[in-house]
């Protein structure tokens, strides 16, 4: 009697095994990567095909503007993002921003306290301009005016 209670039980677990089965998302190696946000162009779109399969899922992850910012990285510099942790991407991602961004201005000179007056090296436009050559002076005793 066991066996005739045994048999029935097994055949509804393998029956139920594969409705179980379904339920479960595929493995990894399974799962397509998904499509790029941003329309590619055609050399583009041959380069995201060559990726791997981690690099693509990755970039369809990005925002639009940091997948414009993720075509100027090298291939291996791609990857390499793709492979960090996300604490790490996120510094990364600070550095690739910043430099994209251009240099910061550079800091403005710093200036001695001003008594009002302009500094030395500044001509004051109002004065007389220098002759490039001085004129020589004359002694006011001595006059070469004949009289």
């Amino acid at each position: 009697m066991r066996i005739n209670i045994l048999l029935p039980a097994s055949i509804l677990a393998l029956m139920a095994a594969p409705v179980f089965a379904q339920d479960a998302p595929p493995p990894a190696d399974d799962v397509p990567p998904a499509a790029p946000s941003t329309t590619l162009t055609a050399e583009q779109q041959a380069s995201f095909d060559a990726w791997p399969a981690e690099v693509q899922s990755y970039y369809t992850g990005l925002t639009p503007d940091r997948q414009v910012l993720f075509w100027r990285l090298s291939d291996a510099n791609k990857v390499t993002l793709a492979g960090l942790p996300a604490e790490s991407q996120a510094q990364a991602w600070a550095q690739i921003e910043a430099q994209a961004n251009g240099p910061a201005a550079p800091p403005a000179p710093a200036t001695p306290p001003s008594d009002g007056l302009p500094p030395p090296s500044t001509p004051d436009p109002a004065a007389e301009p220098i002759p490039a050559t001085p004129e020589p002076m004359q002694d006011e005793t001595t006059s070469t005016d004949p009289e």
